[in-house]
């Protein structure tokens, strides 16, 4: 008996998962915080009108029944994370070397920030007009946050942490530029970030220092670039996804720092299908 029901654990969990929902919603409950989609632009205090998050009431999380595999469950509006055939994050792999010119340039400003807890990350907003320039379209930069361990992997590898800095342009597409951090010397940046992370889920705190967002980027721009998504709920399609192949460095009491906060917080690989993977 205790085999058969050991056997059955997958079923039982996705009936019981099922129940809940239909419990909460008999009684008109949202199923919990909208927090959904860090990787969303969102509007944030000084940070311009561009962006918007959907609102979206069912709750997510990275572990148990309310974790990756079972995120298309929780509402209608997830369904993308399992119908979806171009999700991230992916293995970087079998890549391509691109024959279109591609410029990529940089221009991040000293800047105040913004951290919040949203109980799935750390984001980081900032008060300047800080963008990218790819192939000579503008993107903003609308915030940047971390998962722990890293989401994408290089070659099979997987690295401590990754930074996704996120960027929208004016006609909504989004572009997210993916810096993967290994074990080292502090950056003094990520140092000041760290002193000030919100321990308390919804808690927000403004450094009192200004700081230069492009003191964090490595020192060359090598990338590899794909058609990907969102990483975490809904799991929006057609993001446009650049993977710094260079590494950062932050110092294994910050990655056991944010651990402690957030907790584990990276979306399994993804199928790449058919996609193509190139590299800059």
């Amino acid at each position: 008996m205790t085999a058969r029901l050991l056997d059955l654990s997958p079923a039982v969990s996705r009936f019981f998962l099922l129940a809940r929902l239909l419990i909460l919603m008999s009684f008109g409950l949202e199923i919990g915080p909208s927090q959904a989609g860090q990787e969303i632009p969102q509007s944030k205090p000084h940070s311009g009108t561009l962006g918007h998050r959907p609102t979206l009431t069912a709750q997510w999380k990275y572990l148990g029944v309310e974790g990756p595999e079972h995120w298309s469950m929780l509402t209608p509006e997830y369904r993308t994370c399992e119908e979806g055939r171009q999700q991230s994050p992916i293995n970087i792999t079998m890549t391509h070397h691109g024959h279109a010119p591609e410029t990529l340039e940089f221009h991040y400003q000293t800047s105040e920030l913004h951290e919040l807890n949203n109980g799935h990350t750390i984001q980081v907003s900032h008060t300047s007009g800080c963008h990218v320039n790819l192939n000579h379209r503008r993107y903003q930069l609308r915030q940047f946050h971390f998962h722990a361990p890293s989401e994408h992997h290089i070659e099979g590898k997987t690295f401590p942490m990754e930074m996704h800095l996120v960027h929208q342009d004016t006609q909504g597409h989004v572009l997210v530029i993916a810096i993967m951090l290994k074990i080292g010397a502090e950056e003094p940046v990520l140092q000041n970030l760290w002193t000030w992370l919100p321990k308390q889920i919804g808690q927000e705190v403004s450094i009192p220092l200004s700081l230069s967002i492009a003191d964090i980027l490595p020192k060359h721009t090598r990338h590899f670039s794909y058609s990907g998504s969102l990483t975490t709920p809904p799991c929006t399609e057609g993001i446009q996804w650049i993977v710094l192949e260079g590494p950062i460095l932050i110092s294994q009491k910050d990655v056991d720092q944010f651990v402690d906060i957030i907790g584990h917080n990276a979306r399994p690989i993804q199928p790449l299908g058919n996609r193509h993977i190139d590299k800059r």
